[in-house]
């Protein structure tokens, strides 16, 4: 476990740990933290922003390429998302804000993880409904944590995706997850059906 100081920002998703995240950065104060991070090397902090505040657990990220630059200053970057930390005190003194963070150990080898009976069935069915076809393989030596990709490739509710970031322990997030997936199959089944109507006659009206 380490302690940090980093810039924050606040976004309305989750980044997870080996994730990639196209931004397009545009505010001032955050075209100057990104300029700032790119110059120093540094990482920042994706907290999920909601109901007028912010999230005490998010994720570092880095970034890995500016896909574009404009002439104004904005810019398209990618990010990965790399460790897990929780804000320890937040800072106000620059346009963007930074806050003292301690990095989250893993609770064991997420690896060694039981896959719960029936788990990468209802991901596959889920994936079914809602792109029309099978996922594709997931790279266990790119994601050591078979929750957090499931949960970056399918559309949770936030909280939802807010919780399994948060669970430290594989075994713990890979049980919320077949629960949280089980829920999904309605809410898929019914944008399923609604994309066939709106296939069939041009509306999804009924």
């Amino acid at each position: 476990m380490t302690f940090a100081r980093i810039p924050l920002f606040p976004l309305p998703l989750v980044l997870f740990p080996h994730a990639n995240l196209p931004l397009h950065i545009f505010e001032p104060r955050y075209k100057q933290m990104i300029r700032e991070c790119i110059e120093n090397k540094s990482e920042f902090g994706i907290v999920l922003a909601r109901g007028g505040g912010i999230t005490k657990i998010g994720c570092m990220a880095e970034v890995v390429e500016i896909t574009h630059q404009y002439d104004d200053g904005r810019m398209d970057i990618r990010v990965e998302g790399h460790d897990i930390f929780e804000i320890q005190e937040v800072f106000e003194e620059k346009p963007y804000l930074e806050a003292s963070v301690r990095t989250l150990d893993e609770d064991g080898n997420p690896k060694l993880a039981h896959i719960p009976e029936g788990l990468m069935e209802l991901y596959s069915r889920c994936h079914v409904l809602l792109f029309g076809g099978e996922p594709e393989e997931i790279n266990r030596e790119e994601w050591e944590s078979l929750a957090f990709a499931i949960a970056e490739s399918l559309p949770l509710d936030l909280d939802e995706k807010q919780t399994i970031l948060s669970l430290r322990n594989e075994d713990e997030r890979l049980v919320q997850l077949a629960t949280m997936l089980r829920q999904l199959i309605p809410r898929a089944e019914l944008r399923h059906r609604m994309r066939e109507k709106a296939g069939g006659n041009g509306h999804a009206g009924a």
